[in-house]
């Protein structure tokens, strides 16, 4: 709304302007040298990026997304213009991707929804490898997100397809899907939201399907450790570091889990698979 807008429209502004003032201490303490140069570009890319983001997240979309979810789980909408970009900077671009494609195992004709879809590279990765005898869904609740899917769809025409969806309440009908995707998805759900999220993928799965999830896991390290311990304090997170992943996908009614891969010591590959006979 109108007030919103605004809000985003001053915090924007408060920041680039804290920033502009950091800079410019920087440069009456220090001198005009190679290092302060350096350090003030730093300090002014990041909040002129940051506004960037908040702005064009309160624009209008340019068509019509049809009905937006509400959910109570993190969107990303104000993140949609430099998402990508970001996600190769955090070492999770087109390798990252791809290893999440070969733990998927992808068959030509497979029906694939990728939950939580963000800007839609996965999904179009899936729509390639299922060919046209297959299908490929991606579903996102941050608007901003599914349109930037379709505008990186236009630009390769793989076939995949994108709408808004939340995975609490998946528009789809029981038994659709041969396998499901959720990258770097179920930390953005609170603890309470999770148990329905995964039954609402059990339930569009068919019989023998999988889910392929990558996210959060108990750190292997003790670096790591030191870097993510403030997600304990999170209710989002916390159990996730506690390595309780599986215990929310076997209580949904997945069997067996498998545990598939790991990325950066931080991110663990889990593969669920959907019973032949759900009671």
């Amino acid at each position: 709304n109108g007030r919103w807008t605004l809000a985003r429209r001053l915090l924007a502004g408060l920041c680039f302007a804290l920033f502009a003032t950091l800079g410019t201490i920087i440069v009456l303490l220090f001198g005009m040298t190679l290092w302060t140069i350096f350090v003030v570009t730093v300090l002014l890319a990041c909040p002129i990026a940051i506004a960037r983001a908040f702005i064009a997240g309160a624009q209008p979309l340019p068509l019509p997304l049809g009905l937006i979810p509400a959910t109570r789980g993190i969107t990303l909408n104000w993140m949609a213009p430099f998402y990508d970009g970001m996600c190769r900077m955090m070492g999770f671009g087109r390798e990252f991707r791809h290893r999440t494609m070969d733990v998927a195992a992808l068959k030509p004709g497979d029906q694939v929804l990728d939950v939580g879809c963000g800007t839609g590279v996965l999904t179009i990765l899936a729509a390639q490898r299922v060919g046209a005898a297959g299908r490929a869904v991606g579903i996102d609740p941050a608007a901003a997100m599914i349109w930037a899917a379709l505008e990186n769809e236009a630009r390769v025409r793989s076939g995949a397809e994108f709408q808004p969806g939340a995975i609490e309440a998946l528009a789809f009908d029981d038994a659709s899907f041969d396998v499901a995707i959720a990258s770097v998805v179920l930390h953005h759900l609170p603890p309470d939201l999770k148990p329905q999220g995964l039954r609402e993928v059990l339930r569009v799965l068919k019989p023998g399907g999988r889910f392929v999830i990558v996210d959060i896991d108990r750190p292997r390290s003790p670096l790591w450790w030191l870097v993510a311990w403030p997600l304990l304090i999170l209710p989002h997170t916390r159990l996730h570091l506690r390595g309780r992943v599986a215990d929310y996908l076997r209580d949904a009614g997945f069997d067996p889990i498998e545990v598939s891969a790991s990325w950066a010591g931080v991110l663990t590959f889990w593969t669920a698979h959907k019973p032949n006979s759900v009671q």
